[in-house]
């Protein structure tokens, strides 16, 4: 009976060993199988396809302002322009679709040709100080305006509204100085397309619009 138990343990010992060898195999394998995990940081998150879109900056230090507008269908006219039957404006920029911006540079609206319709900016002089609404009322520039709302635009008190003409046109304007009204317009054709276009670079510009 003691010799047999004595040849039993050299065999307990052996399977022993082989469960331990086994064991640590085990959990080397899970180890170096095992990938880190890697939480999603500001760093390492992916970047919404909203913000990888490109957006263009407008800049304007004569001014004194900035906004942003979608580069890779439109233009900012690098010129610009004061119209000469309005005296009292300081400057007008202007945005059109790269399409429109080439056709214009090819002269295809010279001779007296109607501008298609577009978004602009513009600087005006308030030599009275007047309030928003009467300086509306009192500008030649706009016809039957309409629809006004208060609003608010690069964190000053502005007004929305509507003027009808050739095209309809949607309008934010405010102060942007103690003598000067900044006017932010949209014209509309009818047209879905051109319109659903000018209207998404207005939109944009109206967000980003800010002083510097």
């Amino acid at each position: 009976m003691q010799e047999a138990m004595t040849r039993c343990y050299p065999f307990q010992k052996w399977i022993l060993s082989s469960v331990v060898l086994s064991l640590i195999a085990g959990t080397t394998i899970a180890c170096e199988t095992k990938s880190p995990t890697i939480e999603n940081s500001p760093e390492n998150s992916p970047t919404p396809a909203a913000q990888v879109a490109s957006a263009g900056v407008y800049r304007n230090d004569r001014l004194g302002f900035e906004f942003r507008y979608p580069e890779k269908n439109f233009v900012v006219d690098p010129q610009t322009k004061v119209p000469p039957t309005e005296e009292l404006t300081i400057a007008t920029i202007e945005i059109w679709t790269q399409q429109q911006y080439q056709k214009l540079k090819a002269g295809a609206y010279e001779g007296g040709t109607e501008y298609p319709a577009n978004v602009q900016v513009a600087v005006y002089q308030n030599p009275k100080q007047l309030d928003l609404q009467n300086w509306v009322a009192q500008n030649n520039r706009f016809s039957a305006p309409k629809q006004f709302k208060p609003t608010t635009i690069a964190g000053r008190s502005g007004i929305a509204f509507q003027s009808s003409g050739l095209y309809e046109h949607e309008h934010i304007a405010f102060r942007s100085a103690d003598r000067e009204i900044t006017l932010i317009t949209l014209a509309k054709i009818g047209d879905s397309n051109n319109d659903s276009a000018y209207q998404t670079a207005f939109d944009q510009i109206i967000r980003s619009f800010k002083k510097i």
